[in-house]
């Protein structure tokens, strides 16, 4: 079997790969030599088909122990190069946001600082116009999030100064060092992470517990005005999605607001009438 050594985007490290399939592109004349091979290999660990390209060329040489030149072969692969950044979940993220964000990771893992620079500054933008900071500069939107309590004061001033690098490859055309780049993404993904992704964990992993039948019947309220009159649910159609919910909580105050739409204190919505024995919550009518 023909095999080579190379990366695997999901093993994450060099793996044995077999080879599936190859082409060669080489020099045209004897000026200068290189020669392109281009592969379709599948690892022997996880059976992931990838694609692996080698490149000698004569201006990438090492020199042995008996002092002469060798020429070293390069490899890249695709779609994931070896000691490339990973994004973060970008699904759990509003559109815009997640759009930014992965097309600058993407420019970076390309080696495409400008636009890298340019496209995190996007993906700031993005996400205080998703906090609904539409007005003013950059600046003052920054700070709008501090204000409101969305980021810390001290990822205000870090985004200030992804800002400027941002400012300066959009406007005066000026590539940034890729370490500052790196630290910008670390900024933007530790921002991104504690607003989106750990937030969706969150709200899956640990059961969401009401401070009192208010706080419970204004999440309802909210969901109701989201939805066209005659709209018909459980209680759980009213609520956020994506959290779970106690449900000794939820059954004391679903009871709770049962009462006050039978005595006319909680007008939104209506009772289905419930069949006997019926398996499935109760259900209700926007009203």
């Amino acid at each position: 079997m023909n095999r080579i050594d190379c990366y695997c985007p999901i093993c994450k490290h060099k793996t044995h790969h077999e080879i599936i399939g190859e082409g060669k592109n080489h020099s045209p004349n004897d000026d200068y030599y290189y020669l392109e091979t281009y592969r379709v290999v599948k690892c022997c660990g996880c059976d992931n088909v990838s694609f692996d390209m080698e490149i000698l060329d004569e201006s990438n040489v090492e020199y042995n122990e008996q002092g002469y030149e060798e020429l070293v072969a390069v490899h890249k692969s695709f779609p994931i190069t070896e000691n490339s950044i990973e994004p973060l979940r970008s699904w759990e993220m509003p559109t815009l946001i997640a759009k930014a964000y992965r097309e600058s990771v993407e420019a970076l893992n390309n080696g495409s600082l400008l636009l890298a620079s340019i496209g995190f500054r996007a993906t700031i933008e993005a996400l205080c116009i998703e906090k609904g900071f539409n007005t003013g500069n950059l600046i003052t939107k920054i700070n709008k999030l501090r204000d409101k309590g969305i980021i810390t004061a001290i990822d205000c001033k870090r985004l200030h100064e992804a800002r400027f690098m941002g400012n300066e490859s959009a406007h005066q055309i000026q590539e940034p060092d890729r370490e500052h780049v790196l630290i910008v993404l670390e900024i933007v993904n530790n921002i991104l992470n504690n607003l989106y992704v750990i937030e969706k964990k969150f709200n899956e992993v640990i059961e969401y517990r009401f401070k009192d039948y208010e706080e419970f019947q204004k999440m309802i309220e909210t969901g109701v005005s989201e939805c066209k009159k005659g709209t018909e649910g459980t209680v759980y159609y009213f609520l956020p999605d994506g959290r779970k919910y106690r449900k000794e909580d939820l059954d004391k105050y679903e009871a709770e607001m049962q009462t006050r739409i039978s005595d006319g204190r909680f007008t939104c919505l209506s009772i289905l009438p419930k069949k006997e024995n019926s398996k499935y919550r109760q259900g209700y009518k926007v009203e």
